[in-house]
């Protein structure tokens, strides 16, 4: 199994809809975290090229209120089936919040 992928969906692309969601563009994201790493990086991170400290997943789950377990365990920190629920975990809120936004 492809670690940046789960049943077709990334890790970075729940990053990407929650940011998205929250009006937020890559630069608001980069400067929330604090500048470190950059733009590139959560780029790349966004794309599935890249994987992501604990650390850096842990502080984008807080600046994307995202529950921090689940979020480290879409991020590969968990066995194949925890990271496989938590994803879809993760893209239920995603689901959930545009539905109130268009609301």
């Amino acid at each position: 199994m492809d670690i940046g992928r789960v049943s077709g969906i990334e890790f970075g692309q729940v990053i990407r809809n929650r940011r998205e969601a929250r009006g937020m563009d890559i630069d608001a994201l980069c400067a929330a975290i604090g500048g470190t790493p950059g733009v590139a990086f959560l780029a790349r991170l966004e794309e599935g090229s890249v994987g992501a400290s604990s650390s850096l997943v842990l502080n984008i789950a807080g600046i994307l209120d995202l529950p921090s377990a689940a979020m480290l365990n879409a991020a590969g920190y968990a066995t194949a089936d925890q990271r496989v629920l938590a994803i879809a975990n993760l893209s239920a809120l995603d689901v959930a919040d545009q539905r109130r936004s268009d609301a």
